[in-house]
């Protein structure tokens, strides 16, 4: 007898925590979709010299980030076509609409880039006028948190009428993330903070659309 071990995520679980969104605290509350608070690992990321790919750094930049808000993505969607579709979303709504949309112009990149072209998430970059010059304003970084998640394959009843979660060659297995995380780097830039809120409740809608039709093109549907 054969179940998914997973758990959709609903609008209601998928969500963005705006009350407190744009608080300057550099270590606002973190809850899970489930409603149990959890640490996070805050990393923020850093451009290359060269190029569109940036590499995120850790360590002391944990205390400079901002969580603003998190989805939980269940198991049994791969963690690689996720990204790199969420990746193609965030180019064309984000770096390609940017300006009409939410009135900043923006660049978009991979987060952490593995062998195979894979990436764990993805920054955006705002920018504005200055004194005349076009400067970056802001960063909105969303990436897979680094928690190893049991998974399991087969389910088989008990003999006090309960049920075993296991997996059919009987070895422990675990994929990577749990969380898709949003965040920002402090100190922030406040006249962003309206269209980080936008783009915020657009890349939820996105998250529910490619768990729903398996890809995030499809809330434009």
């Amino acid at each position: 007898m054969t179940s998914p071990m997973t758990t959709a995520p609903s609008a209601a679980r998928v969500r963005s925590r705006e009350a407190s969104l744009f608080s300057t605290t550099p270590r606002a509350t973190a809850r899970s979709m489930r409603g149990v608070p959890r640490p996070l690992r805050r990393d923020v990321s850093r451009r290359r010299a060269r190029g569109t790919r940036a590499n995120a750094s850790e360590g002391d930049e944990e205390a400079n980030s901002q969580e603003l808000c998190r989805a939980e993505i269940p198991t049994h969607l791969p963690r690689a076509d996720f990204v790199k579709q969420m990746y193609r979303w965030a180019t064309s709504e984000f770096e390609e609409g940017g300006l009409s949309r939410y009135g900043k112009r923006m660049s978009v990149e991979c987060v952490n880039e593995f062998e195979g072209g894979d990436t764990n998430g993805v920054m955006v970059r705002l920018y504005d006028f200055r004194d005349g010059k076009e400067v970056e304003i802001a960063q909105l970084i969303a990436k897979m948190d680094k928690e190893k998640v049991q998974v399991w394959d087969t389910i088989v009843p008990t003999k006090d009428g309960g049920i075993e979660k296991m997996n059919r060659d009987g070895k422990d297995k675990f994929i990577d993330g749990r969380f898709f995380v949003v965040s920002r780097p402090l100190p922030a830039d406040e006249s962003a903070n309206s269209a980080l809120k936008a783009m915020i409740k657009r890349l939820m809608l996105a998250i529910n659309a490619y768990y729903s039709f398996g890809s995030p093109f499809a809330e434009d549907f």
